[in-house]
């Protein structure tokens, strides 16, 4: 079971039962921080075991505790309101052993502004993640993914921003970023590129963007930083900020944050894998860019199938999909268009 704890001076919980209930049994490795203290007010086993594997207590401690290094700065950014949620790279004090670099994602999950309580997600090393949990039946959230270069030009974007937004994808390319941006958010987009270039870490924000038809529509957005800068990966998904929507369950909660995380990693590899002058690239979908990206990197069907909870058939029909799109016959063929000369290789 996770650790739980009252608030601060014994006040009530900052979380709900069921809340506390989902960090205990996630597989994540995810504590629940009360802000601006970082005070772990509960831990799931697995990032009990990460912070301290000689198993001494956690909850009541502040995350600091455990870091070796200092930390970003960008909680000031989420307590004042211009960020939901930053990545950030700590590294994890071990006793005697060797300091473990850790990536750490934090998110709000409190409606108020400032937040009193934050989710950490904590994952060993700094390469691209497993998938983190396995998708809720039936959702069919679209998530969008693209660069934008150091001019803040629209590089490439997939095709799921036909269903999000109206736009085709080819009608977006080599236009200016914020031509999409509804303008009183406009001020929030460069405070968090500002603090992405500096960190050279992800972070996330609510935002209003555009619509084909000019509505106005709320997202979730992801900046990753790119060289050279200020350009940037991001990922784009709905949002219910803002709304009469009701919160998420809190499995949804931890859920959105694994799939953030995920297609955060797909979305630098559409920069760092993919070479960006194919044409048909932006055809793609940020599925199908993700199943892609994992081939270039020399994953196979079925590793790729059991990381991202999917059947063989699946993850085959989703290749067979790409290859249509961009007039290849076979994963060889796939990998040789689309791999970058300058990037990783497979195997590595």
């Amino acid at each position: 079971m996770a650790g739980r704890e009252p608030g601060a001076d014994g006040r009530e919980p900052l979380l709900d039962p069921a809340v506390l209930d989902s960090v205990s049994s996630t597989p994540l490795a995810v504590v629940v921080l009360e802000v601006p203290s970082e005070r772990i007010t509960a831990a799931s086993p697995s990032a009990a075991a990460l912070l301290a594997p000689d198993g001494a207590p956690v909850v009541g401690r502040s995350l600091e505790e455990f870091a070796a290094d200092e930390p970003s700065g960008a909680l000031d950014l989420l307590l004042a309101g211009r960020l939901n949620g930053y990545e950030t790279r700590r590294v994890l004090r071990r006793g005697t052993e060797e300091p473990l670099p850790l990536q750490v994602w934090i998110r709000s999950v409190d409606r108020d502004t400032p937040p009193r309580v934050v989710l950490g997600v904590l994952s060993p090393g700094e390469g691209r993640s497993e998938t983190l949990v396995p998708p809720s039946p039936g959702d069919q959230t679209s998530l969008v993914v693209g660069t934008v270069d150091a001019d803040l030009l629209l590089e490439r974007v997939s095709s799921d921003v036909t269903l999000l937004l109206g736009y085709e994808p080819s009608a977006l390319a080599g236009q200016p970023i914020l031509r999409i941006v509804d303008p009183p958010g406009l001020s929030a987009l460069l405070w968090a590129l500002a603090q992405a270039t500096t960190s050279r870490s992800a972070v996330a924000l609510s935002l209003g963007v555009l619509t084909n038809e000019g509505r106005r529509q709320q997202v979730q957005l992801l900046l990753m930083p790119l060289e050279p800068p200020p350009g940037f990966a991001f990922v784009l998904h709905p949002s219910d900020s803002g709304t009469a929507t009701p919160a998420p369950s809190p499995e949804g909660e931890l859920r959105a944050v694994g799939r953030d995380i995920e297609a955060a990693d797909v979305s630098r590899g559409l920069a760092t894998l993919i070479r960006p002058d194919v044409p048909g690239l932006s055809e793609l979908t940020s599925r199908e860019l993700d199943i892609v990206g994992r081939l270039i990197t020399g994953d196979r069907v079925p590793a790729i199938a059991r990381t991202l909870f999917l059947s063989q058939s699946t993850v085959r029909n989703h290749l067979s999909s790409a290859f249509r799109k961009l007039h290849v016959t076979s994963q060889q063929g796939l990998v040789d268009l689309l791999r970058r000369t300058d990037g990783p290789q497979p195997g590595t």
